[in-house]
C-alpha cells in the first residue's frame, strides 16, 4: 500500500474529529438559538421593547464560529482524503490538483465531502447575517442537513442492508453531534443563564428544554448503537460468544447511564439552578456521554460472531437496488416478510411516545380525550411502518404497482388516521405558549398558520390541488427516477407523500364553522377521488412502461411483465387511493356539527375552539 507521507496519516484523524467536534458545536448552538433559549429579554422602563437576550447573541456567536472552522475542517478532508485514497502526499502539483477535481466530482467520497462543505460554509454564512425566528430555524435545517452526505460515507461493514446502515449511522451521527455540542454549548452559556441581569427563571427553563434535548439525543445514539449491534452480531445465537456478552453489558450499562442522566438532570432542574448545580449538570453529562462512547468503541474493537464480508452486487436486481431480488410475492409474504426502515421507526416511535404521554396527561386533568382519536392515531403509525418495513418496502423497487400503493397510502390513508387523531388539539392542549421568543409547538403552528402558504393551504381545493400535482410531479418527471436509483431520494419521496398528505388531510377534517364548510370538504375529497379514478383509468389502458430501464432491467423472472404490472397499478390506485378518500368524504358528511360552532377541547384548563387539527 502507497504510503500518503505523515501529513495526511496524522492530519486527516485530526481534522476529522475537529470536523465533528465543530460540525456538533454548530448545530447545538444553531438548536439552542432556536429552541432552547431566550431570543429577548425585557428592557426595564421601555415598555414593550424588548432587547436580545445575551445567551442567545452568545448562542449564535458560538455557531457561527464552530461553522467556520466545520468549514475550514471539510476543505482539508476532501484534500487529505483524496491523497489517502490515491497513496500520495500532498502537493500542488497540476497532476495532483487536476484529479483532485475529479475526485470531488465524480467519485462518491469526494461529492459527499463537498456538499458537506457547502453546507457547512453557506451556515457560517447564515449564522453570521440571520437573526429572526424563521432565518435561524431555517439555517439549523441546512446545518442539520449535512447528516445526509456524512450518512453515506460509512456503515457497518459487510452488512447486506446498505440503506438501513446508511439510516443508523444518521440517527447516530445526529444524537452524538448534538449531544456532544449541546453539552459544550450549554457550558459557554451557563455564566450568562445563572447571572443576575437574566435570572434564575431563564436558566430553569433552558435546563428543561436542554435535559428534552439530551434525553431525546441519548435515545438516538442508543438507539443506533443497538441497530449497528443487530448487524453485526447475525441473530440470537450471536449473543452466545464473547462479543454477545459485551454486547449485553453495553446495553445494561447504557440503560443505566441513561437513567442516572435523566435522574440528574431532573434534580437540578426542580432546584434553584446556580452556576454550581449547571455545572454539575455538565459534569454527569460528559461523564455519561464519555462512558457510552467507551462502551461503543470497545464494542467496535470486538471480534464479531460472524464474518463481515459483504459479497459484490452479481445480479442485475442487486446492482439497481443495492439487494438480491425478492421471491414472488405470496399472500403469506405481505405479512412475513420485512426491511426495516430505522428512520420511519424512530419517527413512529418518537410520535407514539409524546402522543400517549399527552393524552394520559391530559386525562389526568380532567379533561377528556375520545380513545378513537388514540386509536386512529396508532393506527396511522402502524401503517407508516408497515408501508415503510413491511413488504411493500421490499417490493415497492421491484413492482410498480406496489410502489404506487405504497406512495398513495402515504399520500392518503396514513396522513388521514394520523390528523383523525387530532395530535394539534391534544399538543394545543398542553404545550404552553412561549413568552421569550424562542420557538415552540405553537410558535410553529402560530407561524404556519398566519403565514400565506398556510393560510391558502388551510382551504381544502388548495390543499388538494398541491396534493395531486405532487402526485403528477413525482411519477411524470425525472423525480421518479431520483428516488428508484438513490436512497435520499427514496427516503425524500416518502417524507413529502406524508407531509403533503398531512397538509391536505388537516385542511379536509378541520372542524368546519357551518354546514357549507362541511359540504366543501366532501366536495374537494370527492373531486381528489374523481382525479384519481381517471388515473385509474389512464395507467390501466397506458401502452408504455413508466422508467422501463429500471423496470426492465431487473432481470425479474416470475410474475407479470413491467407493462402489465404497470396497468394492474389501477388497482392500487383504486384501494390505496380513491376508496380512502370516499370513505374520509362518508367520514365529513357524517360529522355531527353545528352551525357556528367547533370542536371545542382543553387548552391548560380553559375550552378553546381549535380550527386546525
Amino acid at each position: 500500500m502507497l504510503d500518503p507521507g505523515v501529513l495526511v496519516r496524522w492530519g486527516l484523524p485530526l481534522a476529522t474529529t475537529v470536523h465533528h467536534l465543530a460540525m456538533g458545536i454548530t448545530w447545538a448552538g444553531l438548536v439552542f438559538a432556536t429552541t432552547v433559549v431566550p431570543r429577548s429579554t425585557p428592557v426595564p422602563g421601555a415598555g414593550q421593547t424588548r432587547a436580545e437576550h445575551p445567551a442567545f447573541a452568545r448562542a449564535m456567536t458560538v455557531a457561527a464560529a464552530a461553522a467556520a472552522v466545520w468549514t475550514l475542517a471539510a476543505v482539508a478532508i476532501i484534500v487529505l482524503s483524496y491523497a489517502d485514497t490515491i497513496g500520495a502526499p500532498v502537493s500542488g502539483s497540476a497532476e495532483f490538483t487536476g484529479q483532485l477535481g475529479y475526485y470531488v466530482t465524480r467519485l462518491i467520497p469526494g461529492q459527499a465531502w463537498a456538499v458537506t462543505a457547502v453546507a457547512a460554509a453557506l451556515t457560517t454564512t447564515l449564522a453570521v447575517l440571520v437573526r429572526s425566528p424563521a432565518a435561524v430555524a431555517a439555517t439549523a435545517l441546512v446545518a442539520l442537513a449535512a447528516v445526509i452526505p456524512l450518512s453515506q460515507l460509512g456503515h457497518v461493514a459487510g452488512v447486506d442492508d446498505h440503506n438501513g446502515a446508511v439510516n443508523a449511522l444518521a440517527l447516530h451521527l445526529l444524537g452524538a453531534g448534538i449531544w456532544t455540542g449541546g453539552i459544550i454549548v450549554l457550558a459557554l452559556l451557563a455564566p450568562l443563564l445563572t447571572a443576575p441581569a437574566t435570572g434564575h427563571g431563564s436558566a430553569r427553563t433552558v435546563l428543561e428544554r436542554f435535559s428534552a434535548l439530551a434525553g431525546v439525543a441519548f435515545v438516538l445514539v442508543a438507539v443506533s448503537g443497538v441497530i449497528n449491534t443487530v448487524y453485526r452480531i447475525g441473530g440470537w445465537d450471536g449473543l452466545d460468544s464473547g462479543y454477545g456478552a459485551l454486547v449485553i453489558a453495553k446495553t445494561i450499562a447504557t440503560v443505566a447511564l441513561g437513567v442516572l442522566g435523566y435522574l440528574n438532570r431532573r434534580a437540578i432542574t426542580a432546584g434553584t439552578p446556580t452556576l454550581g448545580r449547571v455545572w454539575r449538570l455538565i459534569t454527569v453529562e460528559v461523564f455519561i456521554l464519555c462512558a457510552v462512547m467507551a462502551l461503543g468503541v470497545a464494542l467496535a474493537r470486538t471480534p464479531t460472531p460472524v464474518p463481515l464480508e459483504r459479497q459484490p452486487d452479481i445480479t442485475p436486481a442487486e446492482i439497481l437496488t443495492g439487494y438480491l431480488l425478492p421471491p414472488p410475492l405470496s399472500f403469506s409474504g405481505w405479512f412475513t416478510q420485512w426491511r426495516v426502515d430505522w428512520l420511519w421507526i424512530a419517527v413512529a416511535i418518537l410520535a407514539a411516545c409524546l402522543y400517549l404521554g399527552g393524552a394520559r396527561h391530559l386525562r389526568r386533568t380532567g379533561a377528556p380525550w375520545p380513545v378513537a382519536r388514540t386509536a386512529a392515531f396508532l393506527a396511522g403509525l402502524v401503517l407508516l411502518v408497515y408501508v415503510t418495513c413491511g413488504a411493500m418496502a421490499l417490493y415497492a423497487p421491484i413492482l410498480f404497482s406496489v410502489h404506487t400503493a405504497a406512495h398513495l397510502l402515504l399520500s392518503f390513508p396514513v396522513p388521514l388516521l394520523l390528523i383523525a387523531g387530532a395530535p394539534g388539539r391534544l399538543a394545543a392542549a398542553l404545550v404552553p405558549v412561549r413568552t421569550d421568543g424562542s420557538t415552540g409547538w405553537c410558535e410553529l403552528a402560530a407561524a404556519w398558520r398566519t403565514s400565506r402558504a398556510g393560510a391558502l393551504l388551510a382551504h381544502p381545493a388548495p390543499a388538494g390541488i398541491l396534493m395531486l400535482a405532487g402526485l403528477g410531479v413525482f411519477y411524470y418527471t425525472p423525480a421518479f427516477a431520483v428516488a428508484l436509483h438513490t436512497h435520499v431520494g427514496h427516503e425524500l419521496m416518502n417524507t413529502t407523500a406524508v407531509a403533503l398528505g398531512l397538509i391536505f388531510a388537516t385542511a379536509a377534517l378541520a372542524a368546519p364553522p357551518d354546514r357549507r364548510a362541511v359540504r366543501t370538504q366532501a366536495l374537494v375529497l370527492l373531486a381528489v377521488a374523481t382525479v384519481l379514478g381517471i388515473w385509474v383509468v389512464f395507467t390501466a389502458l397506458s401502452p408504455t412502461v413508466i422508467q422501463p430501464e429500471w423496470f426492465s432491467g431487473l432481470g425479474r423472472d416470475w410474475g407479470p411483465s413491467p407493462l402489465a404490472d404497470q396497468q394492474s397499478a389501477a388497482h392500487s390506485i383504486l384501494l390505496a387511493g380513491v376508496l380512502p378518500l370516499l370513505a374520509a368524504a362518508l367520514a365529513v358528511l357524517a360529522r355531527r356539527h353545528q352551525h357556528g360552532t367547533t370542536d371545542a377541547t382543553v387548552d391548560r384548563g380553559t375550552p378553546k375552539d381549535i380550527h386546525h387539527g
